[in-house]
């Protein structure tokens, strides 16, 4: 099935709820019910929205960051013939998402492009492209930032915090930085995170000049939001230093192993 103009073969990325079902557009549930495959992080969860709103026999190709090159030129033959929606477990594709890589790989060569090898490539300028059409809608990051009271004019977006390697040099541009800076952080590693933040002397205005080479007017109006399981049932938001949201978070989670997914912002 093909959508829009006839030469062009369709790639719609749709944004899905992050927490409450209720929160997707009706573009979005439109172009879910006519697409012919829709390719998703997790099987089991874009079958659990579909049901939710009752679309039926959809058929689902599985697409995530483990997925090989060998199942992504199988995709874009697919997209050959079939017009394909493109959703994550939660949120915006592309948005700290191996979506954009796929998306990046449409755009580089044309779709009806044989992927066999030791045949000749076709030249783009004589065949159609894939349209890609974003279906905006939820985001964990506009969410959190809206919220947020911070200045959101200019801000910085850095994804995930780096688990090993480079995580004291990120946490370090966090704090120098003179935007709004918006990060992810997974329940596992928040408590630490927050230590270390802390620790770094940026945010907490009582703490001395100087110590680790910040000045201390930048630590001074260092402040955090930090939100837990947005849009869902447990939804809080916690504001204050990151020693004030540390101990508001310990106090949730007296056990240290606090729930849910967390989106950090320092202004």
């Amino acid at each position: 099935m093909r959508f829009g103009f006839c030469d062009l073969t369709m790639l719609y990325i749709i944004a899905t709820p992050i927490g409450n079902l209720e929160d997707i557009t009706l573009r979005a549930l439109r172009i879910l019910k006519e697409v012919d495959y829709v390719l998703c992080e997790d099987t089991r969860v874009t079958r659990k929205l579909l049901d939710h709103y009752n679309i039926k026999n959809k058929k689902l190709i599985s697409y995530h960051q483990h997925s090989s090159q060998r199942k992504v030129n199988q995709l874009i033959r697919l997209i050959r013939d079939y017009s394909l929606a493109l959703v994550t477990d939660a949120g915006t594709p592309g948005i700290s998402d191996p979506g954009n890589k796929l998306i990046n790989q449409l755009i580089n060569e044309p779709v009806n492009q044989s992927m066999n090898q030791g045949e000749k490539k076709v030249d783009r300028s004589t065949h159609s492209l894939v349209n890609i059409v974003p279906i905006p809608g939820p985001s964990a990051l506009t969410a959190a930032l809206s919220v947020s009271g911070l200045p959101t004019d200019r801000f910085l977006f850095l994804g995930f915090v780096p688990h090993k390697k480079g995580r004291q040099k990120f946490l370090r541009e966090v704090l120098e930085s003179k935007r709004t800076v918006v990060f992810y952080e997974s329940s596992h590693r928040i408590l630490k995170t927050l230590s270390a933040l802390k620790e770094l002397g940026n945010c907490h205005p009582e703490l001395g000049s100087g110590s680790h080479g910040i000045p201390k007017q930048v630590r001074n109006e260092k402040r955090l939001v930090v939100c837990r399981e947005l849009t869902k049932k447990f939804e809080t938001v916690y504001r204050g230093s990151a020693a004030e949201v540390l101990e508001q978070i310990k106090k949730d989670f007296p056990n240290g192993n606090p729930k849910g997914e967390f989106v950090v912002i320092v202004g």
